[in-house]
């Protein structure tokens, strides 16, 4: 718990924003596992202030994304539009459109073929199920775990560089395809840094990993982040590379940009450099 008299360190305003989205880029906020195991005897701050935090900070400013989302059998060139807690996720080849609205008290998936077509929501059972041939599901592009009720503090923890913590957290009953996930927030930034998907058996099955963020005006994006997953039965494993090249500022209210020729980010030391480091621990239940 956060010590009598002292308040948590504030958040740097751009930093914020560059781990805000890490967190929404997070097509599910499900990110890699911590690397070492959370230590009880550094304890969390209160769960409702730290949650408070997340979702204050968990508003997008109004940017274009432009790259790919690579599985290992198919590339897929992709438009991100970000506006507040909402984003469009655009597929160009072939054409396919998700929308997602992430919201503290709920959040609502829904999908369509064409620009022209109505939406139609992603719901029950469709929501676990997998985004094109990707290991992303709908589910993972929802943050629910940030919503369940049965949480449990593990402790402060190390992602790469970051002092984190960490959580597990269980959902109703029916409501998820993970039987457990365990996250991490960042410590300094109030942001989702990593999360793993386990099943009933305690076997991980889901991982995302940011690998690095860029700059984009006065705001930090990811630039590639690795969503992995696990079959514990055939100890086989895929991973999807999301990898974003480039971005713009939008109107209020976002749009859709053309997708021709605009200038590269530039690759942006700090923070960024520290994502990118590697950690020599092997991850929980992973050798």
């Amino acid at each position: 718990m956060t010590p009598r008299n002292r308040r948590p360190r504030q958040a740097n305003p751009s930093a914020k924003v560059m781990l805000a989205l890490a967190g929404a880029l997070w097509i599910s906020g499900l990110a890699v596992s911590s690397f070492a195991t959370p230590d009880p005897g550094k304890p969390c701050p209160p769960l409702e202030f730290l949650q408070g935090r997340f979702w204050k900070n968990f508003r997008l400013q109004d940017f274009a994304l432009h790259g790919v989302i690579e599985s290992e059998r198919e590339s897929y060139p992709i438009q991100l539009i970000l506006h507040d807690r909402r984003m469009i996720y655009d597929f160009e080849n072939p054409s396919f459109q998700i929308r997602v609205e992430i919201q503290p008290e709920r959040s609502v998936v829904e999908r369509r073929r064409h620009p022209q077509d109505p939406w139609q929501p992603v719901s029950g059972r469709e929501r676990m199920s997998p985004v094109l041939d990707t290991d992303i599901t709908y589910e993972d592009l929802c943050l629910d775990f940030m919503r369940w009720e049965q949480v449990r503090p593990l402790g402060t923890d190390h992602v790469k560089t970051l002092t984190a913590w960490a959580f597990d957290a269980v959902p109703p009953p029916g409501a998820s395809a993970y039987a457990r996930v365990r996250y991490w927030i960042a410590a300094e930034y109030y942001a989702l840094l990593r999360a793993d998907g386990y099943n009933g058996a305690g076997d991980l099955v889901k991982r995302l990993e940011i690998n690095g963020v860029q700059r984009i005006g006065d705001a930090y994006v990811i630039k590639e982040m690795q969503v992995s997953s696990f079959d514990p039965k055939k100890e086989s494993s895929s991973h999807t590379l999301i990898n974003i090249r480039r971005g713009e500022a939008l109107p209020p209210e976002g749009g859709k940009v053309s997708s021709g020729s605009v200038p590269r980010c530039p690759r942006t030391p700090g923070l960024a450099s520290r994502l990118r480091e590697q950690n020599p621990f092997p991850a929980e239940g992973q050798k």
